[in-house]
């Protein structure tokens, strides 16, 4: 049983009762639990919103609460309040809380209460009531009377009348006035009179709640039932068969969108106005044709129907029903210019002129069939349906005719504008054009399959069908859609204002397409009109009838649609429009992983190893929560808005750590959207695998891996290489070995013996000089040889890389250039022996090339100790390599930059060579510090 109710500036509703407090926001219930404390008990006595957006909770067993953002301060006896009951809080003019107890009145000063003192003049005693008015002056009702503190003073005044215990109320009139249960009769106690004492506020009999909603209509709380009362009309009531959730009806408030919220014993109802009326008739005018007369009432199958503002209907019949079945249904109305007025009929036509009502039959040729409609023609002729059998024509005169082109007709229209058009079955259209006929089909752009609805308006006809809406303009039809992908299917009727708006009587329900849409329609054939739809949730029930009765919707004189459906008759003022939902952003309620949801903070924080999330989100929107609909986007992940229609919950999966901004927002009634979304941030931690320092640590160690993985390469290479340049090393001192011990050895045995046989020979004599000579030149030859085998052993390693460079270049007296230029770059370090053959005989064969076939006149070497690397430079300025040659490689038989190329691929070393006719010729031999360096 809740006792007390209502609604914060955020929009939801609030409920307080001994089971403790709960909110609502239209679709779902939830008991309410505040983040940072709990209630101080579950047993609520009352709940007050404050313009400030906080809420007071007042509870049956002593103390109050206020809730803001979530986070709540209890209030008990520690903070002065008495351990009774507190039934009311409330705000005076000037800002003070007030609440009313059991023990009397009491005030927050400086986060505590106090009983206020005599100088207040508020006696002690019982109060249950607290009301501030639209002036500002507080109301204040207790066993002894009702007291008034208007703004600015600092004593209460008693109010004129013994108003007795019970509740106050400041009517929409101004005026203020206390129910006294005692006597069972309202006091007024301030404002404007009213004429008396209105005969709604009569004999209420014994209510357990009463309130006065915004139109000063009364709704009384019976132990029985609801009963509610307007200022003219007989009372209405409600009980349980009636559909009420339980007899007992107790607390009762109204919203901001002027809903009744009723609590009973059993649950809670709403109760909310409806924009459509329906119309009672008679059961035999249910589906049957309709036609609006010139006094804001209609025709409605056999009776004439006028209703008042209420939708109470008053009925005359056309006609004494004395026959049973189809001869009393009408199928069509028209009216001839003499004022009669006729329907179609089974097997006849009906004229009704005042109270004459005659039937005229038709033909025998024709038979008894169902004329589906009737038509008045510009000379009083009238134009007959018949079933199966097409258009006739009825001569005023009496006379029958066929007319038309042949085919079963569905529905007519005829404007003096755009002429008469029928629909034939089963989905086309024809004009009257002098006297032939220009029929239209789907070659023409009409689709709509059956054509159950045609209304010339101006210079422009509209079709309704099975398939939805077209429109005829300039020769060709074309299909209407609006957004979402609606298609306006199943059309029989329809009605276009005068201000340009287009209803339509659908199987959805009846939809208003405004003129703005319309107008950009008829500029962009693709355009997509925006609509808006009346369903059940606006009063309307039933389907649109199809064919039979056409039109389904018609105006009437008052500007007042009616319109048939298949449960009824309901009329709706079009200039009423669909109220817009408060302007509430949508509010994200929880967030977390799923099932786990906590309510939101600032910027949430997720726990590593967090990757799926669910968000619950809500709007408060009470009238027609149903047609509220939600889109979302999560930036990151969703690269377009997520149109999610009336869920309420987003789910994520498979999140990265990150950074995250989460919008949702909410429609109106109408599916606009409305106002900015709402943003909460939210992080999701990385787990240390995740994080930026661990990612470096594993690119450190990988580098390291990398390094390390490079330096056993090079030593591999290192100890390869070493291994055949010691081969080759060994083989070269083997071959000087042999070169000593047998070619030299021998020569220089060879010189001993001539030797002595030029000695026996006369000291002048010329063989013996000549001989001489020949022994001379034989030492040479062995020196240079003795020198070879040196260069083999690689006893020259002696000198250091640029000394041995220069020495043998300076051998070499291959051409007249200016002296070798050297250049030296980084500290000098000791080469591998086997790295300085190669690399000498690298630079040495650059030397010899640039001297003998460069004609250059400026050698430079430079020679780079690097860290890195060891590199050697050959630079000349002579006329450079032909092309030719450098595509091939060298010179055809001749071995000398092949062998410079070999000799570089046998120490792993880089070779390059750049040279053109202009620059001259550049060499450049490049070894890794590891290779070329002894250490």
């Amino acid at each position: 049983m809740i006792l007390s109710i209502t609604q914060t500036k955020d929009g939801w509703l609030w409920l307080g009762g001994p089971t403790g407090l709960y909110r609502f926001d239209g679709m779902q219930f939830e008991q309410y639990a505040p983040s940072n404390a709990p209630l101080l008990t579950r047993n609520v006595s009352m709940v007050n919103a404050f313009a400030d957006g906080s809420l007071w909770i007042g509870y049956r067993t002593g103390g109050a609460a206020r809730l803001q953002q979530g986070r709540i301060r209890n209030y008990s006896e520690r903070d002065g309040l008495p351990g009774r009951s507190v039934w009311g809080v409330e705000q005076d003019g000037d800002g003070r809380v007030w609440a009313a107890t059991s023990q009397g009145m009491y005030y927050l000063e400086n986060e505590r209460w106090h009983a206020p003192a005599s100088s207040w003049k508020v006696p002690g005693g019982q109060y249950k009531t607290l009301m501030r008015d639209r002036q500002g002056a507080l109301w204040a009702q207790g066993d002894t009377g009702v007291y008034l503190l208007r703004p600015g003073n600092q004593q209460f005044a008693k109010a004129p009348v013994d108003s007795g215990t019970g509740v106050l109320f400041n009517l929409p009139d101004g005026s203020v006035v206390s129910w006294d249960a005692g006597h069972g009769r309202f006091n007024r106690l301030a404002g404007p009179a009213q004429g008396g004492y209105p005969r709604q506020w009569e004999r209420l009999g014994d209510p357990a709640s009463l309130l006065f909603d915004r139109r000063g209509d009364l709704w009384i709380g019976l132990q029985g039932g609801l009963e509610y009362r307007t200022a003219n009309g007989a009372p209405r009531r409600t009980t349980p068969p009636q559909g009420l959730s339980g007899p007992a009806v107790g607390a009762m408030f109204e919203d901001r969108e002027g809903n009744i919220w009723a609590a009973t014993s059993s649950g809670i109802d709403r109760f909310r106005s409806r924009r459509l009326a329906r119309i009672e008739v008679p059961e035999s005018a249910i589906g049957a044709a309709i036609m609006a007369d010139d006094s804001g009432g209609a025709w409605i199958g056999g009776f004439h129907v006028a209703a008042n503002d209420a939708g109470q209907a008053s009925i005359t019949p056309l006609w004494p029903a004395r026959q049973q079945g189809w001869a009393n249904m009408l199928t069509g109305f028209t009216r001839t210019r003499d004022g009669a007025l006729w329907g179609s009929s089974y097997g006849a036509l009906r004229r009704i002129q005042g109270k004459d009502s005659r039937r005229i039959e038709l033909p025998a040729a024709i038979g008894k069939l169902v004329v589906k409609s009737v038509l008045a023609d510009q000379n009083d002729d009238l134009l007959a349906a018949v079933q199966q059998l097409g258009l006739y024509r009825r001569r005023s005169s009496g006379e029958w005719e066929k007319a038309g082109n042949g085919g079963e007709v569905s529905v007519m229209a005829r404007s003096d504008a755009l002429g008469l058009w029928l629909g034939y079955f089963p989905g086309s259209v024809a004009h009257a054009e002098g006297a032939g006929w220009r029929s239209y089909g789907q070659a023409d752009g009409l689709t709509l399959g059956l054509v159950m609805a045609l209304h010339p308006h101006g210079r422009h006809l509209w079709a309704g069908g099975d398939n939805g809406l077209a429109l005829f303009e300039a020769g060709r039809f074309k299909q209407v859609n609006g957004l979402h992908g609606e298609t306006f299917d199943g059309i029989s009727g329809i009605v276009e204002l005068e201000n340009g708006d287009l209803w339509l009587n659908a199987s959805a329900g009846l939809f208003r397409i405004a003129s703005e849409e319309i107008a950009q329609f008829k500029r962009a054939p693709d355009y997509r009109v925006r609509y808006e739809r009346l369903d059940q949730l606006d009063g309307l029930e039933g389907t649109a009838p199809r064919v039979v009765p056409s039109p389904s919707l018609v105006l009437s004189s008052d500007s007042l649609l009616w319109i048939v459906r298949s449960t009824g008759v309901f009329r709706l003022d079009p200039r009423e429009q669909l109220p817009h939902s408060p302007a509430q952003p949508a509010i994200i309620k929880t967030i977390g992983p799923p099932g786990e949801g906590k309510p939101v903070q600032q910027h949430a924080q997720f726990a590593p190893g967090v990757s799926a999330l669910q968000i619950d989100y809500s709007v408060p929107l009470l009238a027609m929560p149903e047609r509220v609909r939600f889109r979302y986007r999560l930036e990151g992940v969703d690269a377009d808005w997520q149109d999610v229609g009336a869920r309420r919950n987003a789910y994520y999966s498979n999140l990265a750590p990150g950074d995250y901004r989460f919008r949702v927002a909410a429609s109106d009634y109408n599916g606009l959207w409305t106002g900015q979304p709402t943003v909460v941030h939210f992080t999701v931690a990385p787990s240390m695998t995740e994080t930026w320092w661990f990612k470096a640590l594993c690119g450190v160690l990988l580098l390291s891996a990398a390094y390390l993985a490079y330096r056993w390469h090079i030593n591999r290479v290192s100890r390869q290489m070493a291994h055949r340049l010691q081969e080759r090393v060994s083989e070269r001192e083997r071959i000087a070995r042999e070169l000593h011990d047998t070619l030299l050895q021998s020569v220089q045995s060879l010189i001993l013996h001539i030797h002595a046989a030029v000695m026996k020979l006369p000291p002048k004599d010329a063989m013996r000089t000549q001989l001489e000579h020949a022994l001379q030149q034989a030492d040479d030859v062995v020196d240079e040889g003795r020198g070879r085998i040196r260069e083999l052993r690689g006893e020259d390693d002696k000198l250091s890389f640029p000394d041995a460079l220069l020495a043998a270049a300076h051998r070499l007296q291959l051409c007249e250039a200016n002296v070798i230029q050297l250049k030296m770059c980084g500290s000098l370090r000791q080469l591998d022996s086997a790295i300085y053959q190669e690399a000498m005989a690298i630079a040495i064969e650059a030397i010899a090339n640039a001297c003998r076939h460069a004609r250059a006149q400026r050698i430079e070497v430079e020679l780079q100790y690097g860290l890195r690397e060891f590199r050697c430079i050959v630079r000349d300025d002579g006329v450079g390599i032909p092309a030719e040659i450098l595509s091939d490689g060298g010179r055809r038989n001749h071995w000398g930059m092949r062998g410079m190329a070999e000799r570089a691929a046998r120490i792993n070393a880089k070779l390059l060579l750049r040279s053109s006719a202009e620059t001259g010729t550049e060499w450049q031999l490049t070894l890794p510090a590891a290779l070329a360096y002894t250490q």
